[in-house]
């Protein structure tokens, strides 16, 4: 918190600080709105995912899609467009990552043990994510 001469030097006075790092009701009002919607949203997919045939499908319909709805949804309610463009953004870095991570893990794990399989595609769903959040996120700056 600044106080006193800090405050003054900085164009803010400490009760400008104190509302930046508040929780408001509209805030825990969202949190909720996000894990009402994400679970309603879960339990949808779920249901489809159990319509669907094969049964290989249903996780695919489970708990990423809509909890991924849901947030964009509270967050077009709550904030503007350019957030969520961003939170969509990162999640489409993230299906990538996801993906690298998916393919390697095909690739590895039957040459190597389990383990090992499984440490290769975690470093490579990592070093994909992390390079493309520079490269989207920081690099683009």
């Amino acid at each position: 918190m600044l106080a006193g001469k800090d405050a003054a030097r900085s164009g803010r006075s400490s009760k400008d600080n104190d509302s930046d790092n508040s929780v408001t009701w509209s805030d825990i009002g969202a949190l909720a709105l996000r894990g009402l919607a994400g679970g309603t949203l879960v339990v949808v997919f779920a249901l489809i995912g159990e319509a669907v045939k094969p049964k290989a499908f249903s996780g695919l319909f489970s708990a990423a899609p809509s909890v991924a709805l849901a947030s964009l949804a509270v967050t077009l309610l709550f904030e503007d467009v350019n957030r969520a463009r961003l939170d969509t953004v990162g999640m489409v870095v993230g299906g990538i990552g996801m993906s690298s991570c998916c393919v390697l893990a095909a690739v590895a794990i039957p040459r190597t043990r389990a383990v090992w399989g499984s440490a290769i595609a975690w470093a490579g769903w990592a070093a994909v994510a992390l390079g493309l959040y520079w490269a989207v996120f920081v690099g683009a700056r």
